[in-house]
């Protein structure tokens, strides 16, 4: 019993030669350098970081290693789950397909490693290409949040004056107070010139504020 639980932690372990190791770290880089670009192409947000996307071809290759590292030994890998249980990752991660580009990363680490090369250059040229087209399919959402704040005097004014601009013109949100009146409305831009008619809004006489946000939190003001 005992010679078979050594052989089962022990016997099992392939050693990774230099060269194998190189190649893996080699196909790990470039597939984790489609990662980046996929990224760069298809983010469409406000604050894009160049620090995560270099975090991401990194643990690429960190996960790699961490394979050839382990190989195919039990004993290794159960000591790789003890080491990496006491260490806690506390970033936040905002936004849920950044979180797909992790696994994503994590993946092509432990294909490269593995040497299982078809597999990991297929799923990620297919999945690099079925992110870029859907990034392109989609149109952007050009809703966007007007806050206007003003005096009770001048806020029909602003009222008539977003009615005649936008179409369509929702009412999202009111706060009267005995000083100042402040309105949020929902509007879509059908074209650029609706941004400059947006800018005379602020020469109604008694409006203190114009602030134009996005959805994803692009602020215009």
């Amino acid at each position: 019993m005992k010679e078979l639980l050594y052989n089962l932690l022990h016997g099992s372990s392939t050693i990774v030669t230099p060269m194998d190791a190189l190649q893996n770290m080699v196909i790990a880089l470039i597939l984790g350098v489609v990662v980046c670009i996929t990224y760069r192409i298809t983010y469409s947000g406000v604050a894009y970081s160049s620090k995560f996307n270099t975090a991401l071809m990194m643990l690429s290759l960190i996960t790699t290693m961490v394979m050839n590292i382990l190989g195919t030994s039990l004993a290794l890998s159960l000591g790789m789950v003890g080491a990496l249980s006491i260490v806690r990752f506390r970033t936040a991660i905002k936004d849920p397909r950044d979180t797909t580009y992790i696994f994503w990363a994590i993946s092509i680490g432990m294909g490269a490693g593995s040497s299982n090369y078809y597999i990991v250059i297929i799923g990620t040229l297919f999945i690099a290409a079925t992110s870029i087209a859907f990034s392109f399919s989609f149109k952007k959402d050009n809703k966007y949040l007007v806050i206007v704040r003003g005096t009770n005097e001048c806020i029909e004014a602003v009222r008539a004056a977003l009615f005649s601009i936008y179409r369509p013109c929702k009412l999202r949100a009111e706060t009267v107070t005995d000083d100042y009146t402040e309105i949020v409305y929902q509007i879509k831009l059908n074209n650029k010139d609706q941004l400059i008619d947006y800018e005379n809004i602020k020469n109604i006489e008694g409006v203190s504020f114009v602030n134009m946000v996005a959805r994803d939190g692009e602020t215009l003001g």
